[in-house]
């Protein structure tokens, strides 16, 4: 058999796919070492050369900017130490690894590709869906067709980009899409087909983020007293949930009104899985009356998304037209 070429770093930071039940508790906890996940992982030799990096062991949710800014460091101290490496895979918690692979990808500028992969199930689920997953991400992480592609996720066989990615099922292995623009490409048995590739490659320094931004969801009656609550704690930004198109009633209009005199950045976004906001609507709390308040559009950009791309923009410029070029361009 003729040696493999590509070798492939796993950097494990927790999550469900490193975890096991407690017996005590009855509860999954994290449990399990980079070294231990790998050793669950049959045919990972044939994928590459494997090495493995515990970087932390947390629940995926108490993982946000804060260590995804360090997680992304250490990304780049990797590449830029290791020329040789094919690629890097990264385990998280599926609950927010959209929103983890989304923040990678803003900060990090790499050809070679970056691959996030978590499990729905955990290590002591007889059907655990974290070495096949694993061997997936693997195989997308040492392919040369995933290269100039972004941060890309890979779960139950499927490759998103991390700007499309999205959980949709809590339970199901089969829990992310893509969204309106689908899947990059599969991994069939040892094989990486791609599909397309992503567009767009905005880039941001991951030193100089500004965390100081919420997420205030329009729902029938909204008051707009949560808005007037970030008004008092001096956020930064402010992402709106408006429904549809991105509107809100007249109350959130009145308090949006209010943060944007006092300074606050507000982007608007939809609700809805697909689609995106547009400045069809007039009154007040539509679309479009918001926008020519100046209220920045995220486009087809979620909620969640959008928080972290106008943390990164927010430390570039606070000028609304160079935002609104931001958001468009992302």
């Amino acid at each position: 058999m003729a040696a493999i070429a590509s070798r492939v770093r796993i950097v494990t930071t927790g999550g469900t796919i490193c975890m096991k039940v407690d017996p005590r508790t009855g509860g999954a906890v994290p449990a399990l070492s980079g070294e231990d996940l790998i050793a669950t992982v049959p045919g990972l030799a044939r994928a590459a050369r494997v090495e493995v990096e515990d970087f932390m062991r947390l629940p995926g949710t108490d993982m946000g900017p804060s260590t995804w800014a360090p997680l992304v460091h250490r990304l780049r101290a990797i590449f830029d130490q290791d020329h040789d490496l094919s690629g890097i895979v990264v385990t998280h918690g599926t609950g927010l690894l959209d929103e983890a692979a989304y923040f990678a990808d803003l900060g990090l500028r790499e050809s070679r590709p970056v691959v996030f992969t978590g499990a729905a199930r955990n290590a002591s689920i007889w059907d655990t869906d974290g070495p096949r997953n694993i061997l997936g991400a693997t195989h997308v992480a040492a392919s040369s067709q995933a290269r100039d592609m972004g941060v890309l996720v890979c779960l139950n066989d499927q490759i998103h980009a991390a700007r499309d990615a999205v959980k949709r099922h809590a339970n199901s292995v089969e829990a992310y899409m893509s969204g309106d623009h689908g899947l990059l490409g599969n991994v069939y048995y040892d094989t990486v087909r791609i599909y397309r590739k992503p567009t767009r490659h905005p880039h941001f320094s991951v030193d100089s983020i500004d965390p100081r931004v919420e997420i205030v969801m329009m729902y029938s009656e909204s008051d707009g007293r949560l808005v007037e609550a970030c008004i008092d704690t001096k956020v930064s930004g402010i992402v709106i949930q408006g429904v549809n198109t991105g509107n809100v009633n007249t109350a959130m209009h009145n308090a949006i009104l209010k943060a944007m005199a006092a300074g606050i950045v507000v982007v608007l976004t939809t609700n809805l899985p697909m689609g995106q906001v547009y400045p069809v609507y007039g009154f007040a709390g539509g679309g479009k009356a918001l926008m020519d308040a100046g209220a920045i559009m995220a486009e087809d950009l979620k909620p969640r998304k959008a928080r972290l791309l106008l943390m990164y923009a927010l430390g570039q410029t606070r000028d609304p037209k160079r935002l609104q070029e931001i958001f468009h361009e992302a």
